[in-house]
C-alpha cells in the first residue's frame, strides 16, 4: 500500500481507512508515544492534515483485535460445544416396586 491510496482513502472518508493506516504505521503505534505526537508524526508523513486525534485513539482501541484476527479483518470464530445429552441411570424394576411411598413416621394410614 502506498500513501498516495491512503491519502485517497481519507479524502474519501473509506470506512476501512483506519486500518490501512494501522498496517501502513504499524511501528510508529508500536512506539508508545502520545496520540497528539503520533498525528503530528503521520501527518507530516503523509504531506497533509488528514489525521485527527479520534483516529489515533479508534486505532489504539482496536488494533489487539486486528492482530488477533490476522489479515482477513475478520473476528475468530467462536466454537459454541454441543451440549451433552443426558445420562440415564439403568433403574432396578423390583426397587421402584418395593419401595413403599407410604410413610410412618406422620402416623398410621
Amino acid at each position: 500500500m502506498d500513501k498516495a491510496l491512503l491519502i485517497a482513502m481519507y479524502e474519501m472518508k473509506d470506512p476501512k481507512r483506519r486500518r490501512k493506516l494501522y498496517e501502513f504505521f504499524r511501528e510508529l503505534f508500536a512506539q508508545n508515544l502520545s496520540a497528539a505526537l503520533t498525528v503530528e508524526l503521520i501527518n507530516k508523513e503523509l504531506g497533509a492534515p488528514l489525521t485527527v486525534l479520534y483516529d489515533v485513539k479508534y486505532i489504539r482501541s482496536h488494533a489487539a483485535q486486528w492482530n488477533d484476527a490476522g489479515k482477513s479483518g475478520k473476528a475468530a470464530p467462536v466454537i459454541i460445544p454441543k451440549p451433552l445429552e443426558p445420562q440415564v441411570l439403568p433403574v432396578e424394576e423390583d426397587l421402584v416396586r418395593r419401595q413403599s411411598f407410604k410413610s410412618d413416621k406422620f402416623g398410621k394410614s
